[in-house]
């Protein structure tokens, strides 16, 4: 049998580095459809309806396989599934670029992105939540700015390579990149379950043993309030962000009349940014208080969800270009100190053998409601114009916030500190339990 391998306390933030690599690369794979959408359509003669039909196929074929994905991710090697996951991805991503009408568009841009994504999100969560314990909201936070950083990129450089080089070279140059990152997981990533730490090192890892049962899982949720109010506050912030990345520069486009680079840049560079500060300025801050007030994490995430709701439903009324890059940001600041406590307020709540199907269960329902936010944003513009169109729209997804803001501060105020000590009192008692049959074994 092969020894385990005794790793330092320093690998937890390296392995955080290398799954913002993946995770960033993934999501510039997929943020790029909306930049160059525009161009997608001229090439391949799609109408609004049709462009938008991938991403509402991407996100249901996400909200379906995730589950299982999730599942898996509980009882199966997490570094091989994180790996294929990556290669796959990329290997679609390059093939998109091949493409030469919507079925093929579908097939590797739609569903060959989304089965990778659907295993590496829960996988990816559970892992790092296994590394990090007292730095858990701010290491989910580092992994979870992979997204703003992404798009901020993509934004610009595969705007410039769509304009100078067309948009198959944006796609097959994300690809190839996405690949050499593969290889670099290939020898660096180590499952927590195959290694041995070294003192010092404070894990949270539930034991190689536990495997819970489908029947075993859906007990435990549907048994915490806390999980699926802050599930349903998760679909309202997914909601929103899928339209957001698909429809803004297009939006920028046809109402500012911007270029292709100004308004992939713009729309992605100030929302994002602002999310990108203050999802480490409220990691830091949710890391720090919550050790003395337990409740302050959902709390935390009801008021930026409840301040923010007003600059989303504003941004397709104002007529200054000026004026819609500050509610973007806005807008990206309440994300932020919203994004940097999603799992790290759930995972206060139930037992970590149930984390990452845990993760999978709020990724079904977030995306099988947040895949029809772009088809709904082109309906209304097709139906009432531009100017009236966007507006509508984004007065319906401002309301969506207010509705997810609701919904989590019923379970930062009335049921999460219950569930948390529900979730304590479970977790000791399977230590004790533990510790009685090792005894007995003895």
């Amino acid at each position: 049998m092969k020894r385990a391998k005794t790793i330092s306390p320093m690998y937890r933030w390296e392995l955080l580095i290398l799954l913002f690599l993946a995770y960033f690369f993934h999501q510039s794979d997929r943020a790029i459809y909306g930049i160059v959408a525009t161009s997608i359509q001229d090439a391949l003669g799609f109408s609004d309806s049709q462009l938008y039909s991938t991403r509402t196929v991407m996100f249901t074929l996400m909200a379906l396989i995730v589950p299982f994905a999730g599942y898996v991710g509980d009882r199966f090697n997490k570094k091989k599934l994180l790996i294929g996951c990556l290669l796959c991805w990329s290997v679609a991503t390059i093939c998109t670029g091949c493409v030469t009408g919507l079925i093929g568009m579908i097939i590797f841009n739609s569903i060959g992105l989304v089965v990778a994504e659907a295993f590496y999100g829960p996988a990816s969560t559970s892992l790092i939540a296994s590394y990090h314990k007292e730095t858990r909201a701010i290491a989910l936070s580092v992994h979870q700015t992979a997204v703003y950083l992404s798009v901020i990129f993509s934004g610009f450089i595969a705007a410039w390579i769509c304009e100078h080089f067309g948009w198959r070279g944006t796609f097959w140059t994300f690809g190839a990149a996405s690949i050499v990152i593969g290889i670099l997981l290939i020898f660096r990533l180590k499952d927590p379950s195959t290694v041995k730490f070294a003192e010092g090192t404070e894990i949270d890892v539930p034991k190689t043993e536990e495997k819970p049962s489908v029947v075993e899982f859906l007990k435990m949720i549907f048994r915490n309030p806390s999980a699926l109010l802050l599930t349903v506050g998760f679909t309202a912030i997914v909601f929103v962000n899928n339209a957001y990345l698909n429809v803004v520069p297009k939006f920028l486009q046809e109402k500012f009349n911007l270029s292709q680079t100004s308004a992939g840049f713009n729309g992605m560079f100030w929302h994002h940014i602002a999310a990108f500060g203050c999802i480490y300025l409220g990691g830091w801050l949710s890391d720090h208080i919550a050790k003395t007030r337990p409740t302050y994490r959902p709390k935390q995430q009801f008021v930026a969800m409840a301040l923010g709701a007003p600059a989303v439903a504003f941004i397709g009324s104002v007529g200054s270009v000026s004026a819609v890059y500050a509610l973007f940001f806005l807008m990206g600041a309440c994300r932020g100190f919203y994004e940097c406590n999603t799992h790290a307020s759930v995972f206060e709540t139930i037992p970590s053998k149930y984390r990452s199907t845990t993760v999978g269960f709020m990724i079904f329902f977030a995306f099988i409601i947040g895949a029809w936010s772009s088809q709904m944003v082109g309906a209304f513009v097709k139906q009432f114009g531009i100017d009236m169109g966007y507006k509508y729209s984004f007065i319906v997804l401002g309301m969506t916030w207010i509705v997810g803001a609701f919904c989590v501060g019923l379970a930062a105020f009335c049921t999460f500190r219950r569930d948390r000590e529900r979730r304590i009192a479970f977790e000791n008692a399977a230590i004790e339990k533990e510790t009685e049959g090792t005894t007995l074994g003895e």
